[in-house]
């Protein structure tokens, strides 16, 4: 099992703000998905 990265995930959050808009539905939903596996991966243990 692998540890996930939340370093990465807090700083793709604070790249939002330099995305265009209509790319931050995209991002936010890679956001959602990259911290449901880090949930998934803890609850796991």
């Amino acid at each position: 099992m692998t540890v996930p990265d939340l370093g990465a995930i807090k700083e793709q959050i604070s790249s939002l703000q330099s995305l265009p808009i209509p790319e931050h539905a995209d991002s936010f939903e890679e956001i959602h998905n990259k911290l449901n596996e880090a949930l998934t991966q803890v609850e796991g243990l």
